[in-house]
């Protein structure tokens, strides 16, 4: 994957032995692991000694808040464990109780991977475990250094954004200053779905290529040609697959000073609908980016019974519209013979135990009034039961 840009003159190791770092980060020079901040797809053990009835175990949406039962939606993403709770008692002492004790700590660390591109010896993608210590020095050091020809002062990190959407923040690491200085503490912490790309020197200034990252047929830098274009590039780049997201396409364009403009491209009108406003131009140094449809899900829900499209739903990362009614209206609306008045949602609660919610959703797509409409919750089951006729 990507050998072209593997330098094959023998490469300057430009990363001190894993041992060495190890022993800096033992001796304090980067933080410990308790200052390791929540993640989205985390799973949060809550107690509060005020009210067992929230106690339970949360899941980290996407958008980097919980759903704290009668509390709402919390924010909790880049906190610590200790971050969390103090900010969850704020809330509770706000609004509900004179005094709230709070204790949360990691259930389950969300695991993913790490993907790094460019002037390294063996680019690919590192397997992470949300529980591990990563920190950018570590990865390359894991795929083999970085080559003779690597910027080493323009590594960047393309990290999601907090919030829900498909944007990526870019972090700028100089990794020639921290080894010259060994000044440790620029280090950055990786998460799991970071993107590491570590460009060739004079790639700033004369590069001639675009990179595909995510859902295509062959992922990677590719030539700009004269009058470059999305269709031109998606076929540069091996079609789309079958997982892609083809409404949240990004291209990352250079927009000086090291930082990134943000531009959405719709596939699925490029491709489905011949819309030609979505054929951008594509020019040097852009940056493609395609998600699979896992990767924009804020999870999913199971549609049953007597309603059009029956199955699994995926649920959008930013999930205000994603209520009952609405996604069923989505769906295809109800079925024939279903009785929309009596629609059953069967859901788990904090504590672990299963609740059926009851809810009229014929009324609300007669009358049109969605403010009563439900919001979906990962892994809630629908059941549409079928009308009962008496003659």
């Amino acid at each position: 994957m990507f050998s072209r840009l593997a330098c094959r003159r023998r490469t300057v190791r430009l990363i001190p032995p894993l041992a060495v770092w190890l022993l800096l980060l033992a001796i304090g020079s980067v933080s410990p692991l308790w200052a390791k901040g929540v993640i989205g797809g985390d799973l949060l053990r809550i107690s509060v000694d005020e009210s067992p009835d929230l106690n339970g175990v949360y899941t980290v949406a996407g958008d980097g808040t919980i759903d704290f039962n009668y509390a709402g939606r919390v924010v909790v993403e880049g906190k610590t464990v200790d971050e969390v709770a103090a900010h969850i008692q704020q809330v509770l002492e706000a609004s509900y109780f004179k005094r709230a004790t709070v204790q949360v700590d990691v259930s389950e660390y969300f695991s993913g991977s790490i993907m790094i591109l460019g002037a390294v010896r063996n680019p690919g993608t590192l397997a992470y475990k949300g529980n591990e210590i990563v920190t950018l020095l570590e990865a390359l050091i894991a795929v083999g250094g970085m080559t003779e020809r690597a910027a080493s002062d323009q590594v960047k990190i393309f990290r999601w954004k907090t919030g829900g959407s498909m944007e990526r923040e870019v972090i700028n690491v100089d990794i020639k200053r921290i080894m010259a200085e060994y000044d440790f503490s620029r280090d950055q912490y990786l998460r799991p779905r970071d993107i590491v790309v570590v460009p060739e020197m004079g790639q700033q200034d004369s590069v001639s290529e675009f990179l595909a990252l995510g859902e295509f047929g062959q992922t990677g830098f590719h030539p700009v040609t004269e009058n470059m274009n999305m269709i031109r590039a998606v076929s540069v780049a091996g079609g789309v697959s079958r997982e892609a997201h083809l409404e949240s396409a990004r291209v990352l364009r250079p927009s000086g000073g090291g930082n990134y403009t943000v531009i959405p491209v719709d596939f699925a009108r490029l491709f489905g609908s011949a819309d030609m406003s979505m054929n951008l131009p594509v020019f040097p140094g852009d940056i493609i980016y395609l998600p699979s449809l896992a990767q924009t899900s804020g999870g999913k829900v199971y549609f049953l019974g007597e309603v059009d499209n029956p199955g699994m739903y995926p649920l959008p990362v930013n999930r205000v519209d994603a209520t009952l009614a609405r996604t069923i209206l989505q769906r295809g609306g109800l079925g024939k013979f279903s009785n929309g008045s009596a629609i059953r949602v069967q859901r788990k609660s904090p504590d672990g135990s299963q609740q059926t919610i009851v809810f009229d959703v014929e009324r609300i797509i007669r009358t049109g009034d969605f403010d009563k409409d439900i919001p979906l919750q990962d892994e809630d089951v629908i059941l549409v039961p079928r009308r009962v006729f008496s003659f």
